[in-house]
């Protein structure tokens, strides 16, 4: 598959957007595959993420669902 400039740009753009309903999708498709074994790094990796950001995402699910760690 080919993407011009303008198309990797439109689509990360999507992807970075900042309304609650895309981060919280972002962060269960996260936490979903750490779940399934995947590392902080592959995670972010896949999802054009920081680490940090996953790493938190992480932090917030486990003080929220304590029994889930």
């Amino acid at each position: 598959m080919f993407l011009t400039e303008n198309d990797r740009e439109t689509l990360l753009t999507a992807l970075n957007a900042k309304n609650s309903e895309v981060v919280q999708a972002r962060m269960a498709n996260a936490l979903l595959l750490l779940a399934d074994g995947l590392s902080v790094e592959d995670v972010a990796g896949l999802m054009y993420l920081d680490e940090a950001s996953v790493a938190g995402w992480v932090s917030v699910f486990s003080k929220r669902n304590p029994q889930g760690n």
